[in-house]
């Protein structure tokens, strides 16, 4: 018995050198890898000694239970320690800086140009709609039914901005939007103007939009904003 454990100690100890050698450092043998070895160690040698000495059970059982210790180590040592802990313990808590945000660059979102312009997948409010980036529009330009789907009070609304289009002069009701999101890119407390019933067919990514970005650029059919 004092053989086989000897052995075993050998054997986790040659596991340890294969890993140095191989180029990983002490760490990956730390935590959950190295225990997961060592007790296997322990309930191998601990199944071998319940069954009799090493003359009764001959040196077959022996040389698998090393070779078995031996894997163990091995595999355990250049195992991921969070992947391990994930895999069979989902619950199980990670190390503090695990949840700190990873540095990140800028946020950016790329735009493919439609029939009618370059029509961004938008949440105004947290609800979400489309509307088409325009440069020339001053703020953003809400239809009304949008304005009340992101949960502006539409009754409360006084139309008494004007803005002269093809078709004449329109008056829109100014509002203050909490947050217009696109991809990544968020802006929070944004200006924007609410049209009247029929006055507008989509809604406008205006300036009072584009001034929360450091940057956008038009290339062939794509624009790209970025933040």
């Amino acid at each position: 018995m004092f053989a086989l454990l000897l052995a075993a100690i050998v054997t986790l100890g040659g596991a340890v050198l294969f890993v140095l050698c191989s180029g990983s450092s002490l760490e990956a043998v730390q935590g959950p890898p190295i225990a997961i070895a060592v007790v296997g160690a322990l309930i191998l040698l601990y199944l071998l000694s319940s069954h009799g000495s090493e003359q009764r059970l001959g040196r077959l059982p022996a040389l698998i239970a090393l070779a078995l210790v031996g894997a163990l180590g091995v595999i355990a040592a250049r195992s991921d320690t969070a992947v391990l802990i994930t895999g069979y313990f989902n619950t199980a808590k990670l190390d503090e800086t695990a949840h700190l945000p990873s540095p990140q660059g800028p946020a950016s979102v790329r735009i493919r140009k439609l029939a009618d312009g370059f029509v961004a997948n938008t949440e105004i409010n947290g609800q979400p709609m489309q509307a088409l980036v325009d440069s020339g529009a001053a703020t953003i330009v809400l239809r009304r039914s949008d304005a009340e789907k992101a949960g502006v009070d539409v009754r409360s609304l006084t139309f008494d901005t004007p803005l002269k289009t093809a078709n004449g002069t329109t008056y829109l009701a100014p509002v203050r939007l909490k947050s217009v999101r696109i991809g990544e890119i968020v802006a929070d407390d944004v200006e924007a103007l609410v049209a009247k019933p029929g006055a507008l067919n989509e809604n406008l990514l205006g300036q009072s939009f584009l001034r929360h970005l450091t940057s956008y650029e038009v290339a062939g059919d794509f624009v790209t904003l970025r933040q």
